[in-house]
């Protein structure tokens, strides 16, 4: 489940397409791609195409593209101009999800773990964490959806935020030393 986090951003003569408004982020919204693209990929296509929608990450088995800043919003949820999916949310994206199996399984994993470091970050419950479905209607996440694991994937990520916020003690290995008489 190790990935490595990179930034591949959009440019800044691109926000008035793709990104065209500040934003303080009250949400996250967990997308499937509905293709087997990896995250480079997906972002490449993002970034150079000529339509407005657009997504802060892709996640895939290996690693975690941020391509939009979690400053500015991005066109992802489908609920209008002013709809606070889009304009309140970070997009992500889960890569693979079209043919599943084990690559799309680290990439779920992943973005669990992506999300509630991100959630953390941001000073955001987990129960911010909302499905592209619950702002447009749309089957996405079409994989977490359609094999009925919404509240699964839901509780791992409120499981990992709680972690994060309450690590464990470390225990030490090391036997006390008995008191010396001087």
């Amino acid at each position: 489940m190790a990935y490595t986090r990179r930034q591949q951003w959009l440019p800044a003569n691109r926000y008035a397409l793709k990104a065209p408004h500040a934003m303080k982020a009250e949400f996250v919204t967990i997308h499937n791609t509905a293709n087997d693209a990896s995250a480079a990929n997906e972002i490449a296509y993002m970034l150079r195409n000529s339509n407005a929608t657009s997504y802060h990450v892709a996640i895939d088995d290996k690693e975690a593209i941020e391509a939009i800043p979690f400053a500015r919003n991005a066109w992802h949820a489908g609920d209008g101009a002013n709809g606070p999916g889009n304009r309140k949310s970070i997009g992500i994206e889960i890569c693979y999800s079209k043919s599943g199996g084990k690559r799309y399984e680290e990439a779920e994993a992943n973005a669990i773990e992506y999300t509630a470091h991100a959630l953390v970050q941001l000073g955001l419950p987990a129960s911010a964490v909302k499905f592209h479905q619950e702002w447009s209607g749309k089957n996405c996440p079409h994989r977490i959806l359609d094999e009925k694991r919404g509240n699964a994937f839901k509780q791992a990520i409120a499981k990992r935020v709680n972690e994060l916020k309450n690590p464990k003690p470390v225990q030490s290995a090391a036997k006390p030393q008995a008191p010396q008489d001087d």
